[in-house]
């Protein structure tokens, strides 16, 4: 079957949930800590990695939508990680500075 062919059929797993298409494979938004970028993956295909927009085109028009709206929910999560972590820096650098030498 050619990619082309190729669209989401259902969610499937645990949350977040994994997009299943016709073919078998599954599209995964991948942030796990043993790599250095979050990006889509595409289970049991020997390609794997892949753009939002590649996602988005083998998800199809039905699940389109659900690739967007993760996206953009793993986007924000990032966003609060970082201010977390820079509210932590700007303590420590406060700790620091109030710190007679």
């Amino acid at each position: 079957m050619a990619d082309e062919q190729v669209r989401g059929t259902t969610l499937r797993g645990d949350e977040p949930k994994r997009l299943e298409l016709s073919d078998g494979s599954r599209l995964l938004l991948d942030g796990s800590a043993d790599q250095d970028r979050v990006e889509w993956k595409r289970l049991g295909r020997r390609r794997s990695r892949l753009s939002v927009a590649e996602a988005r085109r083998l998800a199809g028009e039905e699940y389109a939508g659900y690739v967007a709206t993760r996206t953009r929910a793993e986007a924000e999560w990032l966003r609060s990680v970082a201010d977390w972590y820079r509210e932590q820096a700007d303590r420590l650098q406060r700790e620091l500075a109030d710190t007679p030498a």
